[in-house]
């Protein structure tokens, strides 16, 4: 089924931010479905505003669509409102390219980022107009695989999913297309036998497991092990053509990944223990992605990630490639993961613009004790001496990340995070009158293979005590911006992480109970897991329980390369406050994982060596301050919006010519201050909905460009449904083009009017005097000493028939009925389409604005 027609003449504008269900960005891919042999749909379950910068994603689609017999299109969490759209007209989920239901497809694969993102999958599956369970669906139904951070604990989901895969998606993902593309058409037991028999796939209805007298669903001991897949980081496709988004993101930035995995060994974090050994990128092929995929994409930002990229083994050679990078292209260089050490600072400043106005720690726990439990040693000092550096350099606040309810954790260890940050801010305020703390405190959830999986988690009610405990403490004092995660995600969190598969049955009756985006605090509905936990007889202190060390655990099937005695030995170690070095700064720890894979783990070793001896005698070349060129040249641009392009919104729409602006190589100019912006205008704001053949907008210049040639290059970058007409030369100190407006021309099509009656009706309209109707104005600027909350829009009748220049009904081409419509300003306001649509009482879901022309003033006419 495809759902084009419907979501284009009545879904899209009833929906918040349309532009999250468009599949018409930059470097998204588009195949004729006869052409190819394969089709698969790749499913991030949360909002398009999350995920459409997922990396695992970008980087799967990528792979896939580099061969021509698969087409993979991605599809995302349906915002409420458009959820409520599609269970209203009993309509199915769609991929975002082609807008074919989800059914259409033979594969479906969903990222697993989080627990609290398990209700969301139900409802994908649901909305695609499946049977939630895998027993219960037909034969010919796609088959839906899962992969991703949260999959080394598959159990809570493997009722739902057909298969899961473990660890790098880069080559597994290929497998997995290949062995499926024969069996098109064959009995579905007979496709999860064959994949079942790739290295790291991991079938659930085909693995023995036992149920045990206490009700556990746990695997068979003897069992064979599913092995996660490890790639070489330095030879893995990275996508250089990453899709640029309409919608502004959560983290609107291009990412580059420098490198997988990290052996710092802090206990508490999942991330860091299955993701080993670490791989990295070299620095010429950083800098080439780079250089690709700012050409490619035009985006203003590069964040550097990985688990924490200062263990990168030639951190200061990267810091000073990527800042010579970021002052050539016009870029902010970021890196969201720095450890703590007085390096992080050095390497921030070495890549930070003018616009520093924060660096991020993340010390976890605040008392020497439970630092050195989790693995994360570091002296106080260290901390107030990293803080008192970044203030020196600029910064205005200083983030720290802390962590409650650690195991063996007491009230003293939460002072101690009150104390920590405030003698931070007494270290920073008399070098920065600004200096700022932001604390970020989580609550601390035991995950899967790490050595703190045994521990106990605290609960709902203690976990809000404890935060009581900071709340007091902060509450007085404004230097320090106190964050936490809410309680009650990190406990329904809790209940599914180290659940086995009865965390099915609970996560089912939550969402049937209407639980959805656990991940967001203003949608989390906790009352719906309690209705759920009391519809299971779901055993909640059985979850959060301490584990004994020897208990067998609903994951041993999973095989991480690192054994099981490995975590058990770092627990009493832990217990007994014993530290352990990074094994690539002194030796190896026999994690096991040298073992299983020499290779790599060796080559690892080898180059930070290598690393440090080269870092040792670099010096860091002078930064080159940059200085923003005197403007030479102005353009004015003709421009229009056609298709899927009309559903962005006016700021969608500029933030989309900026970047195609900056992929067509356009010198701007950019405005003075602190968030420095490229210089351009448009003579009008572009309306949610309205096509466009003549709009304008003009660009100021760094350098002088011929404005043919720049109009090739825009052309040749142009997103589909976005045009480029004509590019002419206006004087430097010519008036803005806002100014010169004097009116616009519109065609406004229907087919859901009678010719004879609109003729008759335009005719009246047009013989009156006045036509009134009643529009939002701004609000007048409240007293003085009034709130904010008194600057409500307020509703005024307004005649706009002096605005009304023109209005016509004709034929159209296609057999619609067409209605030329011109405004001209009166009284600085001019006529809206919208207005002139319910005077003339069409159906706004059946009709269609196309803006012809912008007039105006002399001093800007066209030709």
């Amino acid at each position: 089924m495809n759902l084009s027609s419907v979501l284009y003449s009545d879904i899209l504008l009833k929906v918040e931010k349309p532009s999250r269900y468009l599949g018409t960005e930059v470097n998204t891919s588009h195949k004729d479905p006869r052409a190819v042999e394969l089709r698969v749909s790749l499913v991030f379950p949360d909002l398009y505003d999350l995920g459409l910068g997922n990396l695992g994603i970008l980087i799967l689609y990528s792979i896939l669509n580099d061969l021509d017999w698969v087409w993979c299109e991605r599809a995302y969490a349906p915002g409420l409102d458009m959820e409520a759209e599609l269970r209203k007209r009993a309509l199915p989920l769609f991929c975002n390219e082609s807008k074919d239901s989800l059914a259409d497809m033979d594969l479906i694969g969903i990222t697993l980022q989080s627990e609290l993102t398990y209700t969301n999958i139900l409802n994908v599956i649901d909305l695609a107009g499946f049977p939630l369970r895998t027993k219960d669906r037909a034969e010919d139904a796609p088959l839906f695989f899962a992969g991703g951070p949260a999959v080394f604990n598959p159990e809570p989901l493997a009722p739902f999913i057909d298969f899961f895969a473990i660890g790098d998606g880069e080559d597994i993902i290929v497998a997995i297309a290949e062995c499926v593309r024969p069996l098109k058409g064959r009995p579905r037991r007979e496709k999860l036998e064959a994949l079942a028999k790739i290295e790291g796939i991991y079938v659930p209805e085909l693995y023995p497991f036992e149920t045990m007298p206490n009700g556990q669903i746990l695997p068979k001991e003897d069992a064979p092990k599913i092995v996660k897949q490890l790639v070489d980081l330095e030879t893995a496709k990275f996508p250089t053509n990453y899709i640029v988004p309409y919608t502004r993101q959560v983290h609107d930035r291009l990412s580059l990944e420098v490198l997988r995995g990290c052996t710092q060994g802090c206990r508490f974090c999942q991330a860091g223990m299955v993701t080993r050994p670490v791989r990295e990128r070299s620095l010429e092929t950083i800098d080439k992605l780079m250089e690709e995929a700012l050409a490619k994409t035009g985006y203003e930002e590069v964040a550097l990630v990985s688990l924490s990229t200062c263990d990168f083994s030639r951190p200061k050679q990267l810091a000073a490639q990527a800042a010579a990078r970021a002052g050539r292209d016009r870029i902010s260089v970021s890196l969201p993961s720095l450890r703590l050490d007085s390096f992080s600072v050095e390497m921030a400043d070495a890549v930070a613009d003018v616009r520093r106005s924060g660096l991020t720690f993340a010390p976890e726990a605040a008392s020497p004790r439970l630092r050195a439990l989790i693995n994360k040693w570091i002296p106080d000092e260290g901390l107030l001496d990293m803080a008192s550096e970044a203030y020196r350099r600029g910064w205005d606040h200083v983030k720290c990340y802390f962590m409650i309810g650690l195991p063996t954790e007491r009230d003293e260890d939460i002072e101690a995070i009150a104390d920590l940050c405030e003698r931070t801010l007494e270290v920073g305020k008399p070098i920065n009158p600004k200096a700022k703390v932001r604390l970020g405190v989580s609550t601390f959830v035991p995950k899967p293979f790490t050595p703190f999986q045994w521990a106990e988690q605290i609960g709902l009610e203690e976990t809000e005590r404890r935060q009581r405990i900071l709340d007091a403490r902060f509450r007085k004092n404004p230097g320090i911006k106190f964050g936490r995660h809410e309680a009650a995600t990190t406990f329904i969190e809790g209940l599914i992480t180290r659940a086995d598969r009865r965390g099915g049955d609970l996560i089912e009756a939550a969402w049937r109970r209407g639980a959805r985006f656990e991940s967001w605090d203003e949608l989390c509905n906790l009352s719906a897991w309690k209705q759920a936990i009391e519809d299971v007889n779901y055993d909640v202190a059985g979850e959060f329980r301490a584990r004994a060390i020897d208990e067998r655990l609903p994951w041993d099937h999973i095989d991480v390369l690192t054994p099981k005695k490995w975590y058990q030995d770092d627990w009493n170690r832990a217990m007994e406050l014993q530290h352990a070095l990074d094994c690539r700064a002194g030796k190896c720890h026999m994690c096991g994982v040298i073992f299983r894979e020499p290779e790599l783990c060796q080559h690892m070793l080898k180059n930070q060596r290598r690393g440090r001896i080269e870092e040792r005698d670099y010096v860091t070349p002078p930064r080159v301050e940059y200085v923003e060129p005197e403007a030479v040249q102005r353009l004015k641009l003709r421009i229009g919006r056609s298709g899927e392009a009309r559903f962005l919104s006016h700021l969608e729409f500029m933030n989309a010519w900026q970047r195609i602006l900056r992929r067509a190589r356009a010198p701007m100019s950019y405005s003075q201050g602190f968030h420095a912006h490229p210089r351009m205008a448009f003579a009008t704001p572009a309306p949610v909905g309205e096509e466009s053949e003549g709009d304008y907008m003009d660009i100021v210049l760094s350098q002088r460009v011929e404005p043919g040639e720049l109009l090739a290059r825009i052309q040749a970058t142009l997103p589909e449904g976005f045009s480029c007409y004509e590019a002419e030369e206006i004087p430097m100190r010519a008036p803005s083009l806002m100014s010169q407006v004097q009116g616009l021309r519109y065609t406004i099509y229907t087919d859901s009017a009678d010719p004879a009656a609109l003729a008759a009706r335009i005719a009246e309209l047009m013989t009156s005097d006045e036509v009134t109707i009643d529009r939002k104005m701004k609000a007048k600027k409240p007293p003085k000493g009034r709130g904010r909350h008194q600057q409500r829009p307020r509703t005024a009748a307004l005649n706009i028939r002096p605005m009304i220049e023109e209005l016509a009904v004709r034929d159209s081409e296609d057999g619609a009925i067409a209605i030329d419509f011109a405004t001209i300003v009166a009284g600085n306001k001019l006529a809206k389409p919208k207005e002139l649509i319910a005077l003339l009482g069409l159906n706004p879901a059946a009709t269609r604005v196309v803006k012809r022309d912008t007039l105006l003033a002399d001093a800007f006419a066209t030709a």
